[in-house]
């Protein structure tokens, strides 16, 4: 309480308070998380803890503001708000960026209380392979169960909710990858990029060897069964509201829908959400303004798990 007690005079001000590049593991620098913090705390505050996408090998905690931004929302909204950095593919691959986030999750058990933060009560926020994270971190015990992280038997439940993002909940096999995720890529990424239509062709004929998935978690079926959450739904897990946009990837939306089946046929509270007049990439920004609907509705059910 005193470490509190001196931290609220820091929080004043119009603006959310924040630690920048707080480090939450003692190893690379991609072991940081930015904290965001309301300007007033008067008692200890729930916590959001959010993890960006970028198909597990790109972006960061602020990425020209974009995942920044998310951050400083919740906290105008009341809450206590990490954003984190993790160890990018091909430098590592599965599980280690899921170990990462179950690390940072530790970090907040044992010093978000310094902050004005209640590590009791924590909702999980992921977007894209954020969302995978979250979502794995969430249903596979494993990875807060890891003795490394020395948490206290029962610590999980401190997970008061999970939002997915346009998540992925099961990863594609390299035949599905190439049957239905392929194309879809790159022509995304030629749209992004304004890539002359040859390269197209190229890269659709070179997709089996440069299939992100692959890079990330390999092509042993098992080991992409163990990575997928679908596969960890359970008795017991926190709640989860999954969100998608109009404009998604191939089987993006199945998934969301095949996951939040799985958690309610096991007793777990799930509800899927579809919103318009954004793509995979957009949805994200619709977390920088609390009056926006996807906002809202994230809002709504962070407030719900946490009271």
């Amino acid at each position: 309480m005193l470490a509190l007690a001196l931290l609220i005079p820091m929080l004043a001000g119009a603006d959310p308070q924040q630690w920048l590049d707080l480090r939450y593991y003692p190893g690379i620098d991609r072991h940081t998380l930015d904290l965001f913090c309301p300007e007033k705390i008067d008692r200890p505050l729930p916590v959001v803890l959010f993890v960006h996408g970028g198909t597990w090998m790109a972006g960061d905690k602020d990425f020209f503001g974009i995942n920044r931004k998310v951050g400083q929302m919740f906290a105008r909204s009341g809450y206590v708000t990490a954003v984190m950095n993790y160890r990018l593919s091909p430098l590592v691959q599965h599980p280690e960026h899921a170990r990462d986030v179950a690390r940072a999750f530790a970090w907040l058990q044992k010093n978000v209380h310094k902050y004005g933060g209640d590590p009791q009560r924590v909702v999980l926020v992921g977007h894209s392979a954020g969302g995978h994270l979250v979502s794995l971190v969430a249903t596979d015990p494993s990875y807060l169960a890891d003795p490394e992280l020395k948490l206290e038997a029962g610590t999980c439940k401190h997970v008061r909710g999970v939002v997915g993002v346009s998540g992925v909940y099961r990863i594609p096999t390299g035949e599905e990858f190439q049957r239905r995720f392929a194309r879809s890529i790159i022509e995304g990424w030629l749209e992004a990029t304004r890539g002359p239509a040859v390269a197209g062709t190229l890269l659709h004929w070179a997709s089996p060897t440069i299939n992100p998935f692959r890079l990330v978690f390999g092509a042993d079926p098992e080991q992409l069964r163990q990575a997928s959450p679908l596969h960890h739904a359970r008795k017991g897990a926190p709640p989860f509201l999954l969100l998608f946009s109009e404009r998604e990837p191939p089987t993006l939306d199945e998934m969301a829908f095949d996951f939040a089946r799985r958690l309610i046929d096991r007793g777990v509270p799930a509800e899927v959400r579809c919103f318009d007049g954004c793509n995979h990439r957009s949805i994200v920004r619709r977390l920088h303004e609390e009056n926006d609907l996807v906002a809202q509705k994230v809002l709504e059910f962070v407030r719900n798990r946490v009271k």
